[in-house]
């Protein structure tokens, strides 16, 4: 009776560790990482967003493409279904509203279709009335969506300056967005992905930011035989996770923040409390996957 007593506690034991994602796999003085359900049993999961008890995120796992999908971080994930609409980044959701990354219905100038967002309702795990955001525009690239918690702000990293950056936007009187401020602009060498609102007065993001030291240099001859810079390759960081704060009604500067960071990708952060949330990262079996996260400090 006591084996038996043993074994039933273990296995209840072993199931509030996985609902409660408690299964410390790496600590730190300032953070403590955990595996999730996730984690457990699938990799290439990425860009993870809080809904309904559970989380909103893109994977690509055993399959060529990526796709959304719903965990309640217990039982198996659902895909949501979004048509053919759907192209790559991070999702991000208010009340039954979500907001995605998709492909412009029309090409730009030169012929190419850049990347829009999109919103529609979801139920059900199937989003209808999908319709693209009404300030992007074809000639530019629209991308990793974030609202905030309030509804009211909206974080989107664009191309309209020839640069990446990140854009905040509002929700006017009339419930349309218009544009709010720049929050950030990119070295033209680098990429911006996931930003996330800590608060209205915080946002994290992920940058392969570096020192963009020349690696090489791509000339071409032109039919005098004149010879002319094609293009530059300049050195590429890993992704890191960056913070940056608004004071005075100003964005400042970037800064790593060191407690996410090690010698892999880290692809963004998504808090549920002011000390916890969600981390994706490349540090663990060679694949991008989502982790829990407790802040020590």
């Amino acid at each position: 009776m006591k084996i038996t007593y043993t074994f039933l506690y273990i296995l209840f034991f072993a199931f509030q560790i996985q609902a409660q994602e408690k299964f410390l796999i790496e600590e730190t003085d300032s953070i403590q990482l955990f595996e999730t359900y996730l984690s457990n049993i699938s990799t290439g999961n990425i860009f993870p967003t809080p809904f309904n008890n559970g989380l909103i995120y893109v994977s690509d796992y055993k399959q060529n493409n990526y796709n959304l999908y719903y965990s309640d971080l217990q039982s198996k994930p659902k895909k949501i279904g979004l048509g053919s609409k759907f192209d790559f980044g991070a999702a991000t959701t208010f009340e039954n509203t979500i907001y995605f990354t998709g492909i412009s219905k029309k090409p730009d100038a030169k012929g190419f279709y850049n990347s829009t967002i999109y919103k529609g309702k979801i139920n059900n795990f199937k989003v209808s009335a999908i319709e693209p955001l009404a300030f992007c525009n074809k000639n530019f690239s629209y991308t990793d969506p974030c609202i905030s918690k309030d509804g009211k702000n909206l974080l989107v990293v664009s191309t309209e300056r020839a640069v990446i950056h990140i854009m905040e936007y509002m929700k006017n009187d009339l419930g349309k967005w218009i544009k709010k401020g720049l929050v950030y602009i990119s070295n033209p060498n680098f990429d911006i992905i996931n930003p996330t609102y800590f608060d209205e007065n915080t946002i994290y993001f992920s940058s392969n930011i570096s020192k963009g030291e020349i690696t090489g240099v791509v000339y071409v001859k032109n039919e005098k035989g004149e010879i002319s810079i094609d293009k530059v390759n300049r050195e590429v960081g890993d992704f890191n996770i960056y913070k940056i704060k608004r004071v005075d009604d100003r964005w400042g500067i970037p800064i790593k923040a060191q407690e996410f960071n090690s010698e892999f990708d880290e692809l963004g952060v998504q808090f549920d409390s002011d000390r916890s949330g969600y981390l994706t990262s490349f540090r663990y079996n060679s694949n991008d996957n989502i982790y829990y996260f407790v802040l020590k400090q």
